[in-house]
């Protein structure tokens, strides 16, 4: 699944329970990797869902989508 965020191509990284999604984009923005975090409410902001932590989807820019992947097999390590 791809989006087109700010004119850049993103593809799904993949959804992950809200608290391994935070810590997922902690390190992809570490190695320089933007993340779009996606919660399955749309466009309402996070004021009036409280702190939702369900699934919610993670998407990287196209171009950088191995180094993200190498991210995750190295959590799967």
């Amino acid at each position: 699944m791809e989006k087109l965020i700010a004119g850049e191509r993103y593809r799904l990284l993949g959804s992950f329970p809200r608290p391994v999604a935070e810590g997922l984009r902690a390190r992809l923005l570490a190695r320089g990797v933007p993340v779009h975090l996606e919660t399955p409410f749309g466009g309402l902001p996070e004021a009036y869902l409280g702190t939702y932590t369900g699934d919610v989807s993670l998407y990287v820019p196209e171009a950088l989508l191995g180094v993200a992947e190498a991210v995750l097999s190295e959590e799967a390590e």
